[in-house]
């Protein structure tokens, strides 16, 4: 995948959203991403260094 070590923007069902560096994706659309913040309603909430995100809890993946 050529989006690898881009910068994106993940969107969850449960109205949270994720920024950071994505460091890996599967066939699942599973997610690792690096230097991630939590959004809620726009406003970051809190700094992980790395996220593991399930594929099925996505809505959209943006790339910035």
């Amino acid at each position: 995948m050529k989006n690898i070590r881009s910068n994106v923007r993940v969107k969850l069902k449960n109205d949270l959203e994720y920024r950071g560096r994505l460091i890996q994706c599967d066939t699942y659309m599973n997610l690792i991403l690096n230097d991630a913040t939590e959004y809620s309603d726009n406003v970051p909430t809190t700094e992980y260094g790395n996220v593991f995100i399930r594929g099925n809890n996505i809505i959209f993946i943006s790339f910035e």
